[in-house]
Order: C-alpha cells, then structure tokens, then sequence
C-alpha cells in the first residue's frame, strides 16, 4: 500500500511540535510493521532535519504559495495531481483539511483543537481550515482526532450545519475515531530519580529547595500573570520555602512578565529558565515537588505522561485535552483562577498523602497510553477503508 502524506501544516507547525512528531513516528512504526510505503509531501521551505524522520527519495518537494490563495491551491491542486501522479492507494491530510480529489480516499488528521473557535489567533489554523471543515468531515473516509471531547464537537458540528439536511451529517460520526495518546517508549521518561539525583538538582538550580515547575509554552502575558497571582497567594497563606521555576517562552515578547517579575514581591522566589536545553528542562520536572500543565494549546500530552513516568504529581487545567487524559490521576484547576490554583497549590503542599496517591496513580494510568495502542488504532482506521487487511 502506497500513503501520500501532506506535510506541509507539520512544516507549519514547527519542529516541536509533538502533534508532528506522533504523526511521523506513526508513520515510521506502520512502514516497519505493515510494509506501508509512504511519500512525504512538502513545499519548498522544506530543509534537511526539519521533520525527523523523513528524507531521501520519500520527499517530495513541490512549491507553495503564500496566503488563502496558496492554501487553496496546495489541496485543489498540488496534492491530486500528485495522488494521481504516483498513483497514492491513500492520501493522508494532516491539516484537517480536504483534498479536492475523488477516486482515491482521504485520512483526515485533526488539530490538536478541533474546534477553530477555541483556537484565538493561532497561526497554526489556516482560515481554509474552518471555511471547509464541514466538507472535509463529508469527503474524508476516516477521521482521527485526539480527545473524546473532540469527536463529539466535530460530530454535533456537522450536524448542527446539517438541521434539515440529513444526508449532510450521514455516516460522519461513525467514521471519526480517537487515538490514544501516546508517546514513543524510547522517547520518553524512563522513570522516578533517585533521592540522590533530586537533591543535587535542587541545590544547583534552587538552593536545595522544593520548587513547582510550570511550562510557559503555549501561555499569554494574561495567563502568566494569574499564575504568579496564584503563587503570591500560596506563598502568603503557607509561609513557605517553596519556589515556582517558569519554563519556555511565552507567545509574544515577554516583556509584561519580565516587568512584572521586577516589582513581584516574592520574585527571589521565582525563576524564569526561558532558554534552557530540553535535556535540562526534562532534569527540572523530574525533581519538581509538582508540575504545573496550565498551557495546554498544543500538546497532545507528553509532558504529562512523562511527570506521569518521572513519579512527579500534576494540577492541570480543568476542561481542557489534559484533563480527559489525566482522570482522577492529576489535581484540576479552573482556567483563568488565581484563587482556584492556589487553593490547588496548597492542597498539594499540606497533603503528603494525598500528593502520594496522585504519583501512584499516575503511575497506573499511563499504562493505558501505551505506544503500541496508538499503532493498532491508527492501523484499525486505515482498515476501515481498505478490507480485508492482514
């Protein structure tokens, strides 16, 4: 079977982007177990190294075009012809957007979001996405999304846009299925440091002292500032040694953060470790007393299933893609509510036990996000378009 994989949005979307490293690792494992033979499609911005994972006379390199227009033109133009060119069993659209291509059926991967509406200003949706969605839910012959919050969303949305129209909605629903979340087995966090190894990272980074760690990425000067009120609020009630290390870089400048932090009346109590290595950073949250995933935009849940591995516990945000991996394993929090984290803040620091439990639960709970899932679902998808399969 010969796939044609459009890799222009994984390009869009960045090197670190876990969404584009699920979807060619996948890609990979499905090459090696099922003889799956692929073509990667990119546009000529395309550089040696830019995907892990693809090169040599896979890629296929095409030009784009800039803007609407050139959206437009890659999928009613460039990806049939080359379906048709190389004569592709299956073409694989990664963007969530369809093809104009008949003949040949299409895998529809969705965004990380799936709804346009919660996605704000984000570069990574092409307005095409949300001006052909309802099409391309019709056209594509299976669907794969990320959450179960998604598949209901995408569900009742072609519904909703079909109100008196059924064969518009027919058939949609069945076909759109949630992967498992998951990361690569090799990729990942290997498991809980010593005590050892957790102390001599506390002394090197903050002063032998307890600390919770929250990622910046995805987060806006607005977010930051409730965390920091919510820390001041910790920090007022339990007079404590505890200290917040901030992660990564925000999106915009970070010049408010960087303001803010100067008159922050327990800003010796924070760091910002904005430009450390990932190496560095993986250290940092495998010592952490907790890990704070507040940002969830564009994770498809790898920071948590790694505190999971790391024996590190979570608060994450309530609502979100997080929240549905995490269950009863991670503390929630309402979005947007210093007062809400900081009773979870506290919650964490008072309650040993509790705090415990959470660690031996996350423990248990990424044993269902196991790699080798993801794969047979990814495979069980393909297989609903082409049957019998061995």
């Amino acid at each position: 079977m010969l796939i044609l994989l459009d890799c222009r949005p994984l390009q869009y979307a960045g090197p670190g982007s876990e969404r584009s490293r699920f979807i060619l690792t996948a890609a990979a494992a499905l090459a090696k177990d099922k003889a799956i033979k692929w073509l990667f499609v990119v546009d000529h911005t395309f550089r040696p190294g830019m995907l892990d994972g693809i090169s040599g006379d896979s890629v296929l390199v095409r030009r784009a075009l800039p803007g609407s227009f050139g959206w437009r033109w890659w999928y009613d133009q460039q990806i049939p012809r080359l379906a048709r060119q190389y004569h592709a069993d299956m073409v694989m659209l990664t963007g969530g957007i369809t093809a104009k291509l008949s003949g040949i059926p299409q895998c529809l991967w969705m965004p990380e979001k799936a709804n346009p509406d919660e996605s704000g200003n984000d570069r990574h949706y092409p307005s095409i996405y949300k001006k052909r969605l309802t099409a391309g839910l019709q056209r594509a012959a299976v669907i794969f999304c990320f959450t179960g919050r998604d598949r209901n969303w995408l569900a009742g949305h072609c519904s909703g846009i079909a109100y008196g129209k059924p064969s518009a909605a027919e058939g949609v629903e069945e076909k759109i299925l949630v992967l498992p979340v998951a990361i690569e087995e090799n990729a990942g966090i290997k498991g809980p440091l010593r005590d050892t190894e957790k102390e001599e990272i506390k002394r090197k980074y903050v002063r032998g002292k307890e600390y919770f760690l929250a990622d910046l990425a995805d987060a806006v000067d607005e977010d930051v500032i409730h965390l920091l009120k919510a820390f001041s609020l910790f920090k007022k009630r339990q007079q404590s040694n505890m200290q917040l290390i901030l992660t990564g870089a925000i999106n915009g400048s970070g010049g408010v953060i960087r303001q803010r932090l100067e008159t922050y009346k327990y800003r010796k109590d924070v760091q910002w470790q904005e430009d450390r290595p990932t190496a560095e950073v993986g250290q940092l949250s495998r010592a952490a007393y907790a890990v704070l995933l507040l940002f969830d935009g564009h994770t498809l849940g790898a920071p948590l299933l790694n505190a999971w591995a790391a024996g590190v516990p979570v608060i994450a945000t309530d609502g979100g893609l997080l929240q549905e991996i995490a269950g009863d394993a991670a503390l929630l929090t309402v979005a947007g509510d210093p007062t809400s984290l900081a009773a979870q803040l506290m919650r964490m620091y008072k309650d040993e036990n509790g705090r415990a439990d959470l660690i031996s639960r996350g423990f248990d709970r990424r044993g269902a996000y196991s790699w080798r899932g993801s794969i047979d679902a990814l495979w069980e998808g393909i297989g609903k378009v082409f049957r019998p399969m061995n």
